[in-house]
Parts: structure tokens; C-alpha cells; sequence
């Protein structure tokens, strides 16, 4: 008799757990690092070579299960560094900002408690500071970045139980400056965990 009880509370338990974790919405948070490079373009760019350097990205998503479909829109704070080597100095470029992406993603496999799915989606990014740093002096002409840009990305990510982690590429669609700097190109690696 003790074994049927046993037996009974483990499929209320596992039910009530494969219910959950098939909910029709889903929020979490999640933080990642970020590697970012931005394309430069100098008169003299034989010299010039476009680094990149880690950031940090720290956000919550709602993700809108339909079926083997999903639409996820997600809040961003995002932290960028990257680099342009002259060969004789360099000039370190930080941003940060609001990320909004907007994306459409597929599960390849969709099971109780494991996911394999692929995404892809447009991101729109506003500015909150951005600073230039040179180890050449100060800069003559600095540029004026752009309060607004708009970039798309692509990756695959795994679910298992409630945690997610996430791989994408990320790149601008429109300029960061109306100077030099020009279309970010990013690398991203995200945690999550689904709060329900």
C-alpha cells in the first residue's frame, strides 16, 4: 500500500512538473558575456585593425510559446567594449545600452525537459553612455554615436529544465557613428533560468 501512495504522489509530482515546464509563457532572466568588435574606416586602413574585447549583458525574457514556434521579446542592459589598433596606439570604445530584441525561434526538439531550438530576430539598441579612450592623446575629431541602432542576430540555445543557455551572433544593420565607427559585430553567450 505505502508503495502505491509513493507511486501515485511521483506521477502528481511528475505531471505537475511536465505541465509546468510546458507552459504556454515563460519569464526569465538571464546575463551573459558579450564579445563585441566594431568595423572602423580610416583613410589609411592597411594599419588599422579592428579588435575585439568582452562586455557583459545582464536582461529578463518572455517567451511565447506557440507550439514548436516561439516568439521571445527580451530587455537587455548591455555593456560593450572593443578596440582599434593603429600600430603605434589605440582607441578603446565603450557603449552601453537598452537592448530590445524581438526574436522568432524554432525547437528542433521538444521534449518534457530538454529543448534544442534555433532563433533568429531583429535587435534595437539605445544608447545610455558611450566613451572613447586613446593611448595616442587626445583625439582631434571625435565621433557622434548614433542614440539609436538597429542590428539582427541568429543563434541556438538548450533548455534543460528551467535553466536556458543561449549562443548568438549579432550584427549592425545601421552604423554606431556618422564617423569612423561603424557596424558592431558581436558574439554572445547567455545563462538563464526560467522563473515560470
Amino acid at each position: 500500500m505505502k508503495k502505491l501512495i509513493l507511486l501515485a504522489v511521483i506521477c502528481l509530482f511528475s505531471s505537475a512538473l511536465f505541465a509546468q515546464l510546458s507552459s504556454p509563457i515563460n519569464f526569465g532572466v538571464h546575463a551573459g558575456l558579450v564579445s563585441t568588435k566594431i568595423d572602423s574606416e580610416f583613410p589609411d586602413a592597411s594599419s588599422v585593425k579592428d579588435k575585439a574585447d568582452n562586455g557583459m549583458m545582464l536582461g529578463a525574457f518572455l517567451r511565447i510559446n506557440l507550439n514548436k514556434w516561439y516568439l521571445q521579446p527580451e530587455l537587455n542592459y548591455v555593456s560593450r567594449k572593443s578596440e582599434v589598433d593603429f600600430g603605434l596606439g589605440s582607441l578603446e570604445v565603450k557603449r552601453k545600452s537598452l537592448d530590445i530584441p524581438m526574436l522568432l525561434g524554432y525547437k528542433l526538439v521538444k521534449l518534457p525537459a530538454f529543448k534544442l531550438r534555433t532563433f533568429a530576430g531583429p535587435v534595437a539598441s539605445f544608447k545610455i553612455d558611450d566613451s572613447l579612450k586613446s593611448t595616442v592623446g587626445e583625439l582631434t575629431e571625435k565621433p557622434s554615436f548614433e542614440g539609436a541602432v538597429w542590428n539582427a542576430k541568429v543563434g541556438a540555445g538548450v533548455d534543460v529544465w528551467k535553466l536556458t543557455l543561449d549562443v548568438d551572433y549579432e550584427f549592425g544593420l545601421s552604423d554606431v557613428s556618422s564617423e569612423f565607427l561603424k557596424k558592431n559585430k558581436m558574439f554572445n553567450v547567455t545563462l538563464g533560468f526560467k522563473l515560470f
